[in-house]
C-alpha cells in the first residue's frame, strides 16, 4: 500500500521594505530582515524615485542636485542589500527600484510580488519631543492590502521580551487582526496580551476571552493574557505598547481620507514599539 505524500510548504510571502535611505529606512530594513529570516521569507527592499518630466526644469541646477541625491540613494540601497545579505546568512535580499510617488508605488510593487508584509520606517522624534509619521508611511498604512509595519527609530532598539501586544474589539471583526498577532507570538516564543478598553456609557462587550479563544485554538503554546479595562482605546494601546515588542492594531479597508479610524492613526504616530496595522473588513 503506497503511502500518501506529505502536502508540499509554501514558501512564505515576501517582506516588502520601503526604502529612501535614510537613518528610518534603514532601522525598518533591519528589523524587516530578521523577520524575513525568522519567517524564511525573502526580504525585497524598494526605491521609488521621481519620475522627471522630458522637458527641461525652469531653473538648471535643479536636475542635478536631484539627480545627485538619487544616484546617492541607490548606491545606498546597493551597499546596504550587500550588508544585509552578509549580516543574515540563508536570507534572499533583493532590491529593486521604481519611479513615482511612494505612497502609491509601493502598495502597487507589494500587490506585483505578491508580497504579505510592507515594512516602513516611521521617524523618531522632532525637536518639539514629537513623534512624526511621514506622508508616505501614513498613506501606505492606511490604504495596503496587505499588512503594514511601522518601525521607529532608533535601529537598536532592543526587544523587550514581554510579548506582543494586540488591540481587539470584541464586537468587531478582529480574527485576521489576532491570527496575525497570534503568528508572530508563536514565531518569536513570546507571550501575547489582548488588551480592549471599554468608553464609558458603553454596552458591555462581549467577553475578551471568548473573542481571542478562537484564534488561540490555533496556536496553543502561546500565552495570552486578556485585559479589559475603561478609558480611551488610544490612551490604554500607547501605554501598553511601552514595554511591547510589537503592538498589533486592525485597520478597516477603504476608511475616506488617510484610511485610518482615530485610534489607529493615534498608535500609528506615538506608539513605542514597532506597530504592526491590519486591513480587515
Amino acid at each position: 500500500m503506497s503511502v500518501p505524500s506529505a502536502l508540499p510548504v509554501l514558501p512564505a510571502l515576501p517582506v516588502l521594505v520601503g526604502f529612501d535611505g535614510s537613518p528610518r529606512s534603514l532601522a525598518a530594513a533591519r528589523w524587516a530582515a530578521r523577520e524575513a529570516l525568522a519567517a524564511g521569507a525573502p526580504l525585497r527592499l524598494l526605491h521609488v524615485g521621481h519620475a522627471w518630466p522630458t522637458v527641461q526644469p525652469v531653473s538648471p541646477e535643479f536636475q542635478p542636485v536631484l539627480g545627485a541625491n538619487e544616484s546617492a540613494a541607490r548606491t545606498v540601497l546597493s551597499a546596504f542589500t550587500e550588508e544585509l545579505r552578509t549580516a543574515h546568512q540563508g536570507l534572499t535580499v533583493e532590491a529593486a527600484t521604481a519611479e513615482g510617488g511612494p505612497g502609491n508605488e509601493i502598495p502597487r510593487a507589494a500587490a506585483l510580488a505578491n508580497a504579505g508584509l510592507i515594512v516602513l520606517g516611521a521617524s523618531g522624534e522632532d525637536r518639539h519631543a514629537v513623534p512624526q509619521l511621514g506622508s508616505t508611511a501614513l498613506h501606505v498604512a492606511g490604504r495596503a492590502e496587505v499588512p503594514v509595519v511601522l518601525v521607529r527609530e532608533p535601529a537598536e532598539r532592543a526587544p523587550h521580551g514581554h510579548g506582543v501586544v494586540v488591540g481587539v474589539d470584541p464586537a468587531g471583526d478582529h480574527a485576521a487582526v489576532l491570527d496575525f498577532a497570534y503568528a508572530w507570538a508563536a514565531r518569536h516564543a513570546l507571550p501575547l496580551r489582548a488588551v480592549h478598553a471599554v468608553r464609558s456609557g458603553a454596552a458591555a462587550p462581549e467577553p475578551l476571552e471568548a473573542a481571542v479563544a478562537a484564534a488561540g485554538a490555533r496556536h496553543s503554546r502561546v500565552a495570552t493574557t486578556c485585559v479589559t479595562r475603561p478609558g480611551d482605546p488610544a490612551e490604554l494601546l500607547l501605554a501598553e505598547s511601552a514595554e511591547a515588542d510589537l503592538l498589533v492594531v486592525g485597520r478597516r479597508h477603504h476608511r475616506p481620507l488617510h484610511g485610518m479610524g482615530p485610534t489607529d492613526h493615534a498608535v500609528a504616530h506615538h506608539a513605542h514599539s514597532p506597530v504592526a496595522l491590519i486591513p480587515h473588513g
